[in-house]
């Protein structure tokens, strides 16, 4: 790979502050576990006697079981305005718990209890339009044990100046359980509206386990489709690389997900487009406020390796899926490339050893060559095997078969190689779902990011059995952005021919025929940083592309033909 030298956050000469660079903005923060804090909600009885009241060791208490039996209520809870006009990737989380242990569970499937969020309250709940938080985590257990609600996300369609959040209880005449809830936290990213636009992204790989495939797998097809958008809405990822989808005509399982996301805010692709019942594929879903799909295919044509066919080593076809996307922050676009795999199956024999270890060395071939050597590049997916050392002991190998990615530091990164699977089940080890990033987005990573989803059996009751039996792994990125020239100082200097060619010329009142100039791309990244020659500076070598000039504080874009 082509190293390019980063200026990741140009704070210098944009004038920002760093704490608008922050991945995000607590919006919303009550314990409700003093007085004062369960003060700033508001509780409205809609129907019988009980409310909300306060408990200082449980938080805001709803029951509707009084004087030795139930009663019917509807009770609501509901928060302070927030301002949420200018905000994106607004979640709601929270503790709760449901009691006594008879009749914990009671109500759940007739939806006693929810979370909802609205635009504009009216004073009102029968006659304000809520819109209710999809994927709220039910999964209660035990009585009275506390778990995490999930990230439920606050739609575009709730969000203004006067939003808010409100939960709400119900109970009838012969059954009611008691809602405890404490530790509500709402937060976002705020809108990227300066010169200097900064954006973060989640990206999520996940194993879902022959999804859309009547054959293997989960047996509920219908439940592991809800559970599977459920933990998408849970882990609020701006991307999902997912594999082993099947997606027919009969059953368009990616169609599926996106309508139940809601198609109007996701998007998704796979590749093939018809894959035959139960032939796995690796697919894209994605947010399409912050993802512009451009275009898809499979790295089909690879050189043999290990003695194999490049098509024997992928799994007999299961080819490397390439997705390219650009990135959305404020009005540039970033692009990125997704490589979506699925490696021959981690069984514990020699060849398939050999069949992973080609597959990664053809791949790799086709990576360092010319067409990608210089993209923004994620290798993501399924390895079935680690990026330290082998799955595989019946070959007596102890280097992965991802070595030649992971020994090219000056290429590649590994950022998942250091995970230990938090699922036991077979015992302590790395995880085989991981992720490679390439050095052009060496400083877009967020440090540390990388890890498994280990939230999600809790989030989804009977996990391993009703939807998959991998756990998902997220990393997160981080862009700045030169996205507006200063048109305010815009005439110091012009440039010309633009878009250009090969020798760029900038000239202006008072600028030094040798002033230092400096050419950013639009992530950020510092491509020149030379003197003018006779107020000339040489872009020949530059890809074709949209680029931004700087002299002192003065900055204007140019395109590169």
């Amino acid at each position: 790979m082509q190293k390019l030298n980063r200026l990741f956050i140009l704070l210098a000469f944009l004038g920002l502050n760093l704490n608008m660079l922050q991945a995000q903005t607590t919006i919303l923060d009550e314990t409700l576990l003093t007085e004062d804090s369960f003060g700033t909600f508001t509780p409205v009885s809609v129907t019988g006697t009980q409310n909300w009241y306060f408990r200082e060791i449980y938080g805001a208490v709803c029951s509707g079981y009084a004087g030795g039996q139930s009663f019917e209520n509807e009770d609501w809870l509901i928060s302070p305005i927030m301002n949420l006009a200018e905000m994106d990737d607004v979640v709601l989380t929270f503790s709760h718990t449901r009691g006594s242990a008879a009749v914990m569970n009671v109500g759940v499937e007739e939806g006693w209890y929810k979370a909802f969020a609205t635009a504009d309250y009216t004073g009102d709940p029968l006659t304000t339009q809520w819109i209710e938080l999809d994927g709220l985590n039910q999964n209660i257990t035990t009585a009275w044990q506390y778990i995490n609600s999930g990230n439920l996300v606050v739609p575009e369609g709730a969000r203004s100046e006067n939003s808010r959040i409100a939960f709400r209880y119900m109970s009838s005449a012969s059954a009611s359980a008691t809602w405890e809830i404490k530790n509500v936290r709402v937060v976002g990213e705020p809108h990227n509206t300066n010169p200097g636009q900064s954006g973060t992204f989640k990206i999520t790989n996940w194993n879902t386990e022959w999804l859309g495939c009547t054959q293997f797998g989960p047996t509920d097809e219908t439940l592991q489709v809800n559970n599977v958008v459920a933990a998408l809405r849970s882990m609020n990822s701006d991307i999902y690389c997912i594999q082993e989808v099947s997606n027919t005509l009969d059953t368009p399982t990616v169609e599926t997900l996106v309508t139940l996301l809601g198609s109007e805010e996701w998007g998704g692709t796979i590749v093939p487009s018809n894959t035959g019942d139960c032939n796995q594929r690796q697919a894209l879903i994605y947010k399409r406020a912050k993802v512009q799909f451009v275009s898809a295919s499979q790295l089909s044509s690879g050189s043999a390796s290990q003695g194999n066919s490049y098509y024997y080593n992928w799994s007999s076809g299961r080819y490397p899926a390439l997705y390219n996307v650009n990135l959305l922050v404020g009005g540039s676009t970033i692009p990125v490339s997704l490589v979506n795999i699925h490696a021959k199956a981690e069984d514990n024999n020699a060849e398939s050893y050999t069949r992973r270890l080609g597959g990664s060395e053809a791949l790799k071939t086709i990576l360092d060559g010319t067409n990608y050597n210089t993209r923004n590049l994620i290798l993501i997916g399924d390895f079935n095997d680690y990026l330290i050392g082998t799955s595989s002991e019946a070959c007596n190998c102890t280097v992965s078969p991802y070595d030649n990615f992971d020994s090219d530091t000056a290429n590649y990164t590994g950022i998942t190689r250091n995970i230990i699977d938090a699922d036991r089940r077979f015992g302590e080890r790395p995880i085989i779902e991981n992720i490679i990033i390439s050095d052009e987005l060496t400083d877009n990573y967020i440090a540390n990011s990388a890890a498994q989803e280990t939230t999600m059996p809790s989030v989804i009751s009977r996990y391993y059995n009703t939807t998959s039996n991998h756990l998902p792994v997220s990393a997160r990125f981080q862009f700045t952005i030169m996205g507006r020239e200063d048109n305010s100082v815009k005439s110091s200097y012009n440039i010309y021919p633009n878009p250009v060619t090969d020798v760029l010329t900038v000239n202006g009142k008072n600028l030094a025929s040798d002033a230092v100039v400096q050419i950013y791309d639009l992530t950020g990244r510092q491509i020149l940083n030379q003197q003018l020659n006779n107020s000339t500076v040489n872009v020949s070598a530059l890809p074709g592309g949209v680029y931004i000039l700087k002299i002192d504080n003065t900055t204007t874009k140019f395109i590169k033909k």
